[in-house]
């Protein structure tokens, strides 16, 4: 597998905000291909017999290029949720099944893709069923939370968020769970901040009050899907009192200037590489476990992959063969249609065909220099077969 990776480890927020693609562009532009794009990563992967690699890498030459077996245990990694910047979140799986099925619809996959996304698809599935990596729940969400807990404290806080989408009701749902006075929902399709303030027991605002809202709330937390900024110095500078912006939306919601502004403190997605290592570290007991049912779930793989690339083989010989006949059969024809006698166009259709096989192949051992004692095992093996 070929995979031209950009995540967390190596590339910024900012970084990873200029390498994204539109899906539907994307898709328009290439084919055999699996585009993954979380809040931390861009990844895209492609079947390992795709065309036009030299301009591949031209095309992601700001990526990390991972080719082969490396490629395809990263992914498996990344399912069990290893490669995380929160270890064992569960989110990643979910998010590499709907990259998966959206190339899928765009009829971009192979079978080549199908077989080691629906297995690391399965792996996911199987070390959160059989370890305890994902014990807490942990994701971007609850550490977003979790890093305010150990900040400034949650308690008796009115909580304002900005965003109705996944990431706003995952953060919801994490909020319910706090001791906090009240939580605000904005959005600017306001029937969405509606729903989600009903299901959070809380209260919607409309976008055209905003200001308003940033005004009466302690903590703000950003998670739209907005390609544009939402908040910015400008907007801000009149807000009274302290607030604490939490910022884990990507593309980001907060212009960096805000930081210029004494009363607020802005924390974003990196920032939350420090609640990650303590995780890392409470979790990594598990990892063992994991590489287990990754390096065994591998193996098998590995053995599905070369049948399939037999089954590739197998298909590319059959149409060579297949591209002999239909030549020598249409000669044979002509010959039919001008009187010659059957039997004769017959004796000499499988004599020709014969022949030829015969010398494509000899051809192919003196040009290649295959070893002699191989092709008598060949055709050992052969003359067994008949």
């Amino acid at each position: 597998m070929i995979l031209f990776k950009a995540d967390y480890r190596k590339y910024s927020v900012p970084q990873l905000e200029k390498l994204r693609f539109k899906e539907e562009d994307f898709y328009r532009r290439y084919n055999h291909c699996v585009l993954l794009q979380t809040c931390n990563r861009v990844e895209v992967y492609f079947d390992p017999e795709v065309e036009n690699l030299e301009d591949l890498k031209e095309d992601f030459k700001d990526f990390e290029l991972i080719e082969g077996d490396e490629a395809i245990i990263h992914l498996l990694r990344l399912a069990a949720g290893l490669e995380s910047m929160i270890v064992g979140e569960d989110q990643i799986l979910g998010q590499i099944k709907k990259s998966y099925h959206t190339a899928k619809r765009y009829g971009k996959t192979t079978k080549y893709l199908d077989t080691v996304f629906l297995k690391s698809i399965h792996i996911g599935q199987r070390v959160r069923s059989e370890t305890k990596i994902n014990r807490g729940k942990v994701s971007i969400a609850s550490a977003a939370i979790e890093l305010l807990e150990k900040t400034v404290g949650l308690n008796n806080k009115n909580i304002l968020v900005i965003g109705a989408g996944e990431i706003g009701t995952l953060v919801g749902k994490v909020l319910m769970e706090k001791k906090i006075k009240a939580i605000f929902v904005a959005n600017r399709t306001y029937e969405r901040a509606e729903r989600l303030a009903k299901k959070l027991g809380g209260m919607a605002v409309h976008f055209d009050k905003l200001k308003e809202a940033l005004n009466f709330c302690d903590v703000i937390i950003c998670a739209t899907a907005s390609p544009h900024k939402i908040l910015d110095k400008e907007i801000l500078k009149d807000v009274k009192g302290e607030k604490i912006i939490v910022d884990i939306a990507n593309p980001r919601d907060v212009d960096d200037n805000v930081r210029e502004l004494p009363n607020i403190k802005l924390y974003t997605i990196d920032d939350l590489k420090i609640v990650a290592q303590e995780n890392l570290e409470r979790r990594k007991r598990e990892i063992p476990a994991v590489e287990r049912i990754i390096e065994e779930e591998f193996s098998i793989l590995k053995r599905k992959l070369e049948k399939l690339n037999l089954e590739h083989l197998i298909k590319d010989y059959r149409g060579y063969i297949e591209g002999i006949r239909e030549r020598e059969l249409e000669k044979a024809l002509k010959k039919l249609r001008c009187g010659k006698d059957p039997e004769e166009v017959l004796i000499k259709f499988s004599e020709v065909f014969a022949k030829r096989l015969l010398h494509d192949f000899i051809e192919v051992i003196q040009r290649e220099g295959i070893d002699r004692e191989a092709v008598r095992d060949m055709v050992t093996l052969l003359k067994k077969g008949n």
